[in-house]
């Protein structure tokens, strides 16, 4: 009998977990051809969370947990989870509900029926998202998808089903900022993706905020795309060929209209300004980039572990 995987990392969501259990036993009733687990990985929680978690272990043979030593951040407490899970397929979702387990059944069918090694899923509305993050979720994904090695789903989420096979792949990347929108992309196994309607949160606040969310855009950007690294020289070439038309025509000007150029401190200071802000911007460009080599080449893990509860293979 093979076996589901249902990976979800949790940060402070004591008030969602119970829920989250019966949800899964539910949408696995009636699907009992397969064996299945749910791993909860707490990144760190400073509320009751994984004593909660202990506590639903010990009532349902299923549930299974794992303790980091401090809040690593999402990706890492997901690549926790993934690398702890041992299902022939694996699912991994949220902790809040907003990923709903009834699509479980239809992400199964897709991979063992119609032999689909990712299904991913995509976010039609958010109810929880305010105006300006929706703009900047758009903005990111059009502006990833224009200038990086792959291409990711619009609105997309880390609700999806991996085949062992896509899992092994993806995860013999040992990449210390792991960003696995892109990392599941890249790897190239047959892909589908199923939409749906982001619920509200089961209880609790967001805790994912702008600032993660900027940091993770990031993590992606330099991850999988180097234009930035060109863009100095995009800018270099526009200001040379400015300064080129400049030339031609103070020359033409003097030559043949006996033209004047009033001396001045303005133009001339902001020119410097410019040249100046221009150069530092190309220099905190080099900066991300080397600070992202700087933590990889020191190929620290990216969680550890403090405790787990339930069977989990030796």
């Amino acid at each position: 009998m093979k076996t589901i995987s249902v990976v979800v990392p949790a940060y402070n969501e004591e008030a969602c977990i119970p829920a989250l259990v019966e949800k899964v036993k539910e949408a696995f009733a009636p699907i009992n051809q397969y064996q299945y687990e749910l791993i909860i990985v707490d990144d760190g929680s400073s509320d009751n969370s994984f004593a909660i978690i202990k506590e639903l272990s010990a009532k349902n043979k299923f549930v299974k947990g794992i303790k980091l030593s401090r809040n690593m951040g999402h990706q890492a407490a997901l690549d926790c989870g993934l690398k702890n899970a041992s299902g022939d397929a694996i699912i991994s979702m949220d902790a809040d509900l907003q990923h709903p387990p009834e699509l479980i059944h239809e992400m199964i069918r897709l991979w063992a029926e119609e032999g689909y090694e990712i299904v991913n899923t995509q976010k039609l509305e958010n109810e929880d998202a305010g105006f300006i993050y929706k703009i900047w979720a758009k903005s990111f994904y059009a502006f990833f998808n224009r200038y990086s090695q792959i291409k990711l789903t619009p609105s997309g989420s880390d609700f999806r089903l991996l085949s062992r096979k896509a899992l092994e792949a993806i995860l013999s990347m040992p990449e210390y900022h792991k960003f696995y929108r892109g990392l599941v992309n890249f790897v190239g196994f047959k892909a589908t993706s199923i939409p749906f309607d982001v619920q509200k949160r089961f209880a609790g606040k967001r805790k994912y905020n702008f600032k993660q969310s900027l940091r993770l855009a990031s993590d992606g950007l330099v991850s999988f795309s180097d234009f930035a690294l060109k863009f100095p020289i995009i800018i270099g070439a526009f200001v040379f060929g400015g300064v080129i038309l400049y030339m031609f025509y103070a020359l033409t000007s003097l030559l043949f209209f006996n033209g004047t150029f009033e001396k001045g401190w303005t133009s001339l200071v902001a020119i410097m300004i410019l040249s100046f802000s221009i150069q530092l911007i190309f220099m905190g460009i080099l900066g991300v980039y080397v600070g992202k080599i700087y933590f990889e080449v020191k190929r620290r893990p990216t969680f550890f572990t403090e405790e787990k509860v339930g069977d989990f293979p030796a």
